[in-house]
């Protein structure tokens, strides 16, 4: 009898949809508070495992790029404008009728109004030179209940808007968890000409809210400051004004120079101990903006 009993019990986890069910993402979510990528110095890079690319880019980078025409309403990516705070999301999906698997979720963000397509029906990634995009192509496999998105054929876009890029050969791995009334989403980005290892990204929180309004967002191209025909804006190397690239100027809290440059060894918490031994700028900067958004 006790043999029998444990047969039906097997049988019975075996049968129960539950233990392998795949979560319902569709809805439209609210972006939670949250803090965004960068909250350092402008110019800072501290935190990510930037390559010598990655750090020229960043110290050639100056904000007037905004004011170039070819950057007028230039849209930000998807990956980027899940962080930011206009990140309100609405996710449906393409269910086949006859066996009501899903074939594929669109996602929608208030952000440029960004929107993406995750493939699930195990159709191949094109080839290396297909088109690349804003949103790139991405496909889905469910992973208990995470969705794991793999995106590739991106275009060159931000990873903070004050020069720090990941480029067009980068991969994305986004996995979305839902747990109950609320959505959370970690990235990992793989960027074999930015970075040395992969970056993580994991403050994106949502909360379910039917009664959200998806408000749209139109963008007009207007001049705002005057460039020279053909003009590039940039700066050499260590000319750059930035504050966070400054060698005397640190912020309200003393951080050392060194590590506003980023690196793999400034992800991990033991690099702080380094930081303490290492000597401090002697200005603290003053009416600039922090925050690398």
């Amino acid at each position: 009898m006790p043999r029998r009993a444990s047969l039906v019990a097997v049988l019975t986890l075996l049968w129960c949809p539950s233990a392998f069910a795949q979560t319902d993402l569709m809805g439209v979510w609210r972006p939670l508070p949250r803090n965004q990528d960068g909250s350092g110095m402008t110019g800072d890079v501290a935190g990510v495992p930037v390559s010598d690319a990655a750090r020229w880019r960043v110290q050639s980078w100056s904000p007037e790029d905004f004011d170039v025409t070819e950057w007028a309403c230039r849209p930000h990516a998807w990956d980027y404008s899940l962080e930011g705070p206009l990140s309100a999301l609405r996710i449906w999906a393409d269910i086949d009728q006859a066996t009501q698997k899903v074939i594929a979720y669109h996602g929608h963000l208030n952000q440029q109004e960004q929107e993406t397509t995750i493939y699930m029906d195990g159709r191949p990634r094109p080839p290396a030179n297909a088109l690349h995009t804003w949103s790139g192509f991405s496909t889905g496999e469910w992973d208990g209940d995470v969705l794991v998105v793999t995106t590739t054929h991106l275009k060159e876009a931000y990873l903070r808007r004050s020069g720090l890029m990941h480029s067009d050969q980068a991969t994305i791995r986004t996995r979305y968890r839902r747990m109950g009334d609320y959505l959370q989403a970690t990235s990992v980005i793989y960027d074999p000409v930015m970075m040395t290892e992969p970056y993580v990204r994991s403050t994106m929180m949502w909360v379910l809210d039917p009664a959200l309004p998806m408000s749209p967002y139109p963008c007009e191209e207007a001049t705002e400051t005057a460039l020279a025909r053909g003009h590039v804006p940039h700066f050499l190397p260590g000319k750059s004004p930035l504050p966070g690239l400054d060698k005397n100027l640190t912020d309200r809290f003393g951080t050392p120079y060194e590590p506003r440059l980023g690196g793999a060894a400034t992800m991990y918490p033991e690099y702080i101990v380094k930081m303490k031994a290492m000597p401090k700028p002697p200005k603290v900067a003053t009416g600039v903006g922090e925050g690398g958004n």
